[in-house]
């Protein structure tokens, strides 16, 4: 019996390495526990193998495999991964239009664009803080959880797509809070005070931090000491932010009613993008890898229908890039966005540029939709490009797309395009549903956003 056990002992052991060497496996961390998966031609497809426990030692390699599960694969492999992804993507389309008796032929898949810079291409991250692997409540990173379904918080000192400046200050004010009197808070009511931070930065490397505080139970006074403390204490560290912000939040996620107190340096940071200068703020939406985003932008303006008598329609504009962007293309563009700051800042980016064919409404495109395309019903087309974020959009925007037959192009800008609401919009554009007329699934255009993970952002190109 001891000698069977050996001899077990040993295959496993071998099988791991070989695996390891061989196919050089890595581990990903699903929602409850971390699997053994291998890296080749059959990329992400599980192995049957035991699970492994989440300890000190293992942490980081946890951490690698849930954030970047493709760091240790050659970029052009990774980009094969996401160009296989993308065409099971075009027949999962079809597959599902088939089955509702609309005809449909496949889209035309154009080849995957590389992100020009792939390690340290992050320009924003957040920490937040949850009992460490050693149990120090005060731990600042990222969340995994184990086999057993404890979630651990893990620091990111390791992760190859952020940058060095954005672990810097995490490491930072993680040391700030532990000597810190003032608890954490790992639930909005558990009574804590300190949440997170936020490490937002441009091309040039000016910084703007954001700390988030549970601000329940806590006095104005205590607040503000906490703010002043911390901001000294980063000058007694020589860490140079050219933005600080303090931003009390009752909430799990920022609302509308958001503050956002700034306590030293400016108010915004600066980038430069295809030839414009943008606004940064707290709160506004910027594209994550500004490298890539640039080639983003450019491969959507070759899809996309441009004609100096028609208008674009910038359904979620963020701080108006599209817009912005595509200005010199369109009569006129009109973006829509529900984030009251991204607004202002795309309004202030066209002032910043000398645009002035560009205008830029706040509000949740589902209810705002209908009114803006009745006040455009003169314009000669609509060329609209919808870039929601990774849920999808409301079926009333579909609706409203689909019913308005000035709009005979739509870029459908997506980060997960197999998401169930994001599926289903697709769907629902190309379904034959005999009231209105539905749009045609012309091409797909992959462009990798998102270097050693899984995601990738694809523009999907529609034609009425």
């Amino acid at each position: 019996m001891v000698l069977l056990k050996k001899i077990s002992s040993w295959c496993f052991n071998n099988i791991h390495e070989i695996l390891n060497k061989r196919l050089g496996a890595i581990c990903i961390l699903t929602h409850n526990q971390i699997k053994i998966r291998k890296k080749s031609s059959v990329l992400m497809n599980e192995v049957n193998e035991p699970i492994f426990e989440l300890t000190e030692d293992t942490q980081f390699q946890a951490l690698e495999n849930a954030v970047t599960p493709l760091c240790r694969i050659p970029y052009d492999k990774q980009l094969n991964f996401k160009q296989q992804w993308t065409n099971r993507i075009s027949r999962e389309i079809r597959s599902r239009v088939h089955n509702l008796k609309t005809p449909i032929r496949l889209p035309k898949v154009y080849p995957i664009s590389p992100a020009p810079q792939i390690n340290k291409y992050r320009n924003k991250d957040e920490f937040n803080f949850r009992p460490g692997i050693d149990g120090n409540p005060k731990t600042l990173g990222f969340f995994v959880s184990d086999p057993k379904g404890n979630i651990y918080c893990i620091p990111t000192m390791k992760l190859i797509n952020m940058k060095e400046s954005h672990k810097n200050i995490a490491q930072v004010f993680e040391k700030f809070v532990r000597l810190s009197e003032l608890p954490v808070s790992h639930d909005h009511l558990d009574g804590g005070f300190w949440r997170g931070i936020v490490v937002r930065s441009n091309v040039k490397g000016d910084i703007m931090a954001i700390v988030i505080a549970n601000p329940r139970g806590y006095t104005n006074e205590i607040m503000l000491n906490e703010q002043f403390k911390f901001n000294d204490y980063l000058k007694c560290n020589d860490i140079d932010i050219h933005s600080l912000y303090f931003h009390p939040s009752l909430h799990t996620r920022s609302s509308k009613d958001s503050t956002f107190i700034l306590v030293d340096g400016d108010k915004f940071i600066y980038e430069n993008l295809c030839g414009l200068k943008f606004r940064i703020s707290p709160d506004s939406f910027f594209q994550i890898n500004t490298s890539a985003a640039k080639i983003l932008y450019d491969q959507l303006f070759k899809l996309t229908s441009l004609s100096k008598t028609s208008t674009l329609l910038d359904l979620c504009s963020g701080t108006g890039a599209v817009s912005l962007i595509g200005s010199e293309h369109f009569q006129s563009c009109v973006g829509i966005e529900s984030v009251a700051q991204a607004v202002n800042d795309a309004k202030e980016n066209a002032k910043i540029n000398n645009i002035h064919n560009c205008d830029f409404i706040e509000g949740k495109v589902e209810i705002v939709l209908n009114q803006v395309l009745n006040e455009l019903s003169m314009s000669n087309e609509l060329c609209a490009v919808l870039n929601p974020g990774r849920a999808g959009v409301h079926p009333r925007v579909i609706n409203a797309i689909r019913k308005n037959r000035l709009i005979n192009s739509l870029v459908y800008v997506s980060c997960k395009a197999d998401s169930p609401i994001t599926m289903k919009n697709i769907v629902d554009l190309l379904r034959n549903d005999n009231k209105t007329a539905p749009f045609i699934l012309e091409s797909i255009k992959p462009v990798d956003m998102f270097p050693h993970t899984k995601h990738c952002e694809l523009m999907l190109m529609f034609k009425r």
